[in-house]
């Protein structure tokens, strides 16, 4: 018979029937009483309990995904008194260390879901745990690429790896230590980018989601040789037969050069792209066809890539001029941006009336950007400012080039009646194949009818009458045209774009 004694009230006991039942009880209290004896009997009287300790736990902690004999850790976390027997099933593996509560160190033959569990028994209790973990094959093995040697101011050389698996975390190493570049795998080659800091290049491969790692076969080595490779530029000017921006450069020498490329700025403040190649064994001349020098000024870089396809920095910027006229009240405004690229001290203005010779109008100093022309006289006219250099740049012709010029502007001429001639019209304006002139009024009235180039080269000249005339422009090359129609005593000018 189980007998409960409260706690809060004593309660005295004859000590016969403890010595005779006291094995029986069976709480989970601890006793503690005080024997008397009295007129020959005993008496046993409760006097505290103390609460034993809490439900023993054997919890663990291992990893939950591990490589072929990856040795993994098996830590107890429970809570268990000493003196506890611990039965351990890891579940086919190999025990590397540990017995008893461990902590273990195990690992695996085989490749599965693995179950290790444990059973703890203490004073006739027990518990058990079991977790779970996967053991999988290492990554595969590939071979590192890339590395070499390339010239000090390189871009540097490509370092990469042969092969991947998908969800393989590669990590890059230089000389043991990792360098922050980490790639996912995806069952192709991988490329770690180019890499400038000479040393020994290896990688690890990692399970990703698990501390499973394998050791990639081979290294790439960097290394650093020889000087930096630049090529300025010597000047970029107006090709006046191609109305093209035209780059020029003084050739280095070198055994070790494959090309030169050349960079434009875009639309962005001081962002540049690659808009060719020009092999070493050519001019160093650049014709650029893309751009157009009569709408605005343009920035351009150069740069060298070596014959093991190193490519160097670039080179400082220069910048074209860009010429623009507008009408004042006395003559024509010239407005014009600097030239930067080179060091120098004057402009030189130079103007064509008409299709007469050119003839240097005047010369200011370089931190001027306009000028007024007085110009009165009836008729075209054209400007262009030009930059004497002062050393020739010699792109390997005998000639060189000595000077910086702008693109050609054409003005219209000043005080123009249209009495006879308002109400012209030309289209469409840009024109492709043909260009369209609409003369008002009636009879046979007949009108000269010239068109020039921006540097007042005639291209076209034809007699019109009142109506419509067609002009085929199928052969003129793209850019701004000046139309000129001269009647018996006015005469009218029009521009248009060929596309």
């Amino acid at each position: 018979m189980v007998y409960n004694f409260p706690e809060s009230n004593p309660q005295a006991i004859p000590l016969s029937f403890i010595l005779g039942h006291l094995n029986h009880i069976t709480m989970k209290t601890s006793l503690r009483f005080l024997i008397t004896a009295c007129c020959g009997l005993y008496f046993a009287m409760l006097l505290t309990t103390a609460v034993s300790a809490q439900k023993p736990t054997c919890t663990f902690s291992m990893i939950e995904l591990a490589c072929l004999e990856q040795h993994v850790k098996v830590t107890f976390t429970g809570s268990m008194p000493e003196g506890a027997i611990y039965d351990w099933d890891f579940d086919g593996a190999v025990i590397l260390e540990g017995s008893g509560q461990g902590p273990h160190w195990i690992k695996w033959l085989t490749t599965g879901e693995k179950h290790v569990s444990v059973i703890v028994i203490h004073a006739g209790d027990t518990c058990s745990f079991t977790r779970a973990i996967l053991v999988i094959e290492h990554p595969s093995l590939f071979h590192m690429t890339g590395g070499g040697s390339y010239p000090a101011g390189g871009v540097g050389v490509h370092v990469g790896l042969s092969g991947s698996q998908w969800d393989v975390i590669y990590k890059l190493r230089r000389d043991g230590t990792y360098v922050g570049i980490d790639k996912v795998g995806t069952s192709g080659p991988i490329d770690f980018g180019l890499q400038t800091e000479p040393g020994t290049y290896d990688c690890v491969a990692k399970v990703d989601g698990g501390e499973c790692a394998q050791e990639m076969e081979g290294v790439a080595i960097v290394t650093i040789s020889g000087g930096a490779v630049y090529q300025h530029i010597c000047m970029v000017t107006f090709d006046t037969t191609a109305q093209k921006n035209m780059v020029i450069w003084n050739k280095i020498e070198s055994n070790h050069v494959s090309h030169f490329n050349v960079y434009r700025e875009t639309y962005q403040n001081n962002h540049y792209e690659k808009i060719a190649e020009v092999p070493y064994n050519q001019l160093s001349v650049f014709l650029d066809q893309t751009a157009d020098p009569l709408v605005k000024s343009n920035k351009y870089k150069l740069s060298v890539t070596d014959t093991t396809g190193n490519e160097f920095e670039k080179s400082p910027h220069h910048k074209t001029v860009h010429l623009n006229i507008n009408p004042g009240i006395y003559g024509f405004n010239l407005i014009w941006n600097h030239y930067e690229g080179f060091e120098f001290l004057t402009y030189k203005i130079h103007r064509k009336p008409g299709t007469d010779i050119w003839e240097v109008l005047d010369s200011v100093a370089s931190n001027v950007d306009s000028y007024t022309d007085m110009y009165t006289t009836s008729g075209l006219v054209t400007y262009y400012i030009e930059v004497i250099r002062p050393e020739h740049c010699n792109p390997g012709k005998s000639a060189g080039y000595s000077s910086v010029i702008s693109n050609f502007a054409t003005a219209a001429p000043l005080g123009v009646e249209e009495d006879e001639l308002s109400g012209i019209l030309i289209y469409p304006n840009p024109a492709n194949e043909r260009l369209f002139l609409s003369v008002p009024g009636e009879g046979k009235n007949q009108f000269s009818l010239q068109i020039y180039r921006p540097d007042g080269r005639k291209v076209y000249e034809a007699l019109v009458s009142n109506g419509s005339t067609e002009v085929d422009v199928t052969g003129f090359i793209s850019g701004l045209y000046i139309l000129k129609l001269n009647g018996n005593t006015t005469f009218i000018v029009k521009k248009f774009f060929k596309n």
